[in-house]
């Protein structure tokens, strides 16, 4: 399972109906797929080790931002509270 279908999850469970599923998926057509792989599995989990219990740090969101950290990209996302906690991830704040 890529980072973008992971995304993809992420944004499907806070879809408010089912024209939103549509336009999710239409939108995660067009992004690179990138593979778990065994750094971003052990990244996610020393995520997760260090922010579950004191940032409610999830599942998900810890393999989203284990996967920017190893693939050295920037996180886009307005979910600021669920990882700005996080050192060294990269982080950009659209202003839409």
């Amino acid at each position: 399972m890529g980072f973008v279908r992971i995304t993809a999850l992420e944004l499907i469970s806070g879809a408010k109906n089912q024209r939103e599923v549509g336009l999710i998926d239409r939108l995660i057509e067009v992004y690179e797929t990138i593979p778990v792989n065994d750094a971003i599995g052990k990244r996610a989990y020393g995520l997760l080790k260090t922010y579950a219990k004191s940032n409610g740090l999830r599942t998900f969101d810890s393999l989203i931002a284990a996967t920017a950290m190893e693939e050295r990209r920037t996180l886009v996302t307005k979910n600021r509270k669920h990882f700005e906690m996080i050192y060294g991830l990269a982080i950009d704040i659209p202003k839409y």
